[in-house]
């Protein structure tokens, strides 16, 4: 079976896993990765969920509008409205996974304070248009509207040749295990200015736990990893998965309820940061397969008349390789009986969500209809899928 999705460890992995005499590595981790992605700091928390939550608090903002977009991860709408502020989304624009640069203007009120900037799967937005609706509606209502560029699933992404994290104010970032990299678990905030770090920084002392057990847990939950995404036993996963049996560790929301996960205020810990650093150092490579995997599969589609993707862009860092298709589970069925796994990421628009109808403003039809036609097809490194006759 080969999986949607595997997250992309070797020997080097294993040795930053079990190097515990190795102290220090939260403040490396955050040096080098706002390094990396061409900011001056970075500060770790438990989840990308309590990132973006630390930010709007640190930024005083409560009661009111953040804009973001309805075909996202919902754990972005949770952080939203656990801070006491109002989730505003934006539907998706034609032919584009992100937001509709004409609905996010749209959707600029007085109350208006921050906007996600999404770039899914590793499409930029044009973060210069971005900046240019930002800037009209600040000069209009007065005050500053922040701008967080979402990057849980874009490391790295361009926009014409620039890093998106050089725009806006902040850049959030998840990394769990189903990310480019990962540090097992955890989320990161990137910022230039000095006194947004310093006071994430007095967030998390202040406000963030720390559990002695947590450590030995993310070595579990590694070695659980690895022995699950072995290729002689995921089968076994996938089947324990489609029964349901494995919610309690792949499922991250449910429904009708806007909650944070237990470990939500956790302080980030040294395994996480050892690992994250070692990923931090594959980065490029890991770049690299997942284009190369991604454009040998979005070629052979291009002819397709049943199935549309976007066309190869070296830009894109390829989280996902997402298609719509006219028949999603025609599509996953065939190469279930192939051996291959689909994936269905993200099945759900969040404003038709139980929990989120109160908070929906209209229709959001695009990104209702990716919700029912999206799938992703593997793109990890070291994958060996290829297109199949008949599908």
């Amino acid at each position: 079976m080969i999986p949607r999705l595997k997250p992309s460890y070797d020997l080097s992995d294993w040795k930053a896993a079990l190097s515990f005499f190795s102290k220090g590595n939260v403040q490396a981790f955050e040096d080098e990765f706002a390094s990396k992605f061409e900011c001056a700091h970075g500060v770790m928390f438990a989840h990308g969920r309590t990132a973006l939550y630390a930010l709007l608090k640190v930024w005083g903002l409560e009661h009111s509008e953040v804009i973001c977009p309805a075909y996202t991860c919902v754990v972005v709408a949770d952080a939203i409205v656990l801070s006491s502020n109002i989730p505003v989304f934006v539907d998706c624009g034609e032919g584009s996974f992100n937001m509709s640069y004409e609905g996010l203007e749209a959707a600029l009120t007085e109350k208006t304070r921050a906007i996600l900037v999404t770039h899914l799967w590793g499409y930029a937005m044009d973060v210069e248009r971005v900046a240019e609706i930002v800037n009209r509606a600040e000069k209009k209502y007065g005050h500053k509207i922040y701008v967080i560029q979402d990057c849980a699933h874009s490391y790295g992404a361009r926009w014409q040749g620039k890093m998106v994290t050089r725009f806006g104010d902040a850049s959030i970032f998840g990394s769990n295990i189903a990310k480019i990299i990962n540090s097992i678990f955890g989320g990161m905030v990137l910022c230039h200015d000095q006194t947004t770090s310093e006071n994430l920084r007095t967030f998390r002392q202040q406000h963030c736990r720390r559990d002695r057990s947590k450590s030995f847990k993310r070595l579990l939950y590694f070695v659980a990893v690895n022995v699950a995404f072995n290729h002689l036993v995921y089968g076994l996963v996938h089947f324990l998965e489609r029964n349901g049996w494995l919610d309690r560790f792949v499922k991250y929301y449910e429904e009708g309820v806007i909650a944070f996960p237990a470990d939500w205020d956790l302080l980030p810990c040294e395994i996480e940061a050892r690992v994250g650093r070692n990923q931090l150092r594959k980065y490029d490579r890991i770049i690299a397969d997942r284009q190369k995997q991604s454009r040998a599969i979005i070629e052979p589609l291009e002819t397709r008349k049943d199935i549309w993707c976007l066309p190869f862009d070296p830009d894109c860092t390829y989280s996902h390789l997402v298609a719509l298709a006219e028949d999603r589970s025609r599509w996953m069925n065939f190469y279930l009986r192939h051996g291959v796994q689909l994936g269905m990421l993200i099945e759900y628009s969040i404003p038709y969500m139980k929990a989120y109808r109160q908070y929906s403003r209209g229709d959001y039809p695009v990104s209702k209809s990716y919700s029912e036609r999206a799938i992703n097809f593997p793109t990890w490194p070291g994958c060996d899928f290829e297109l199949k006759e008949g599908s």
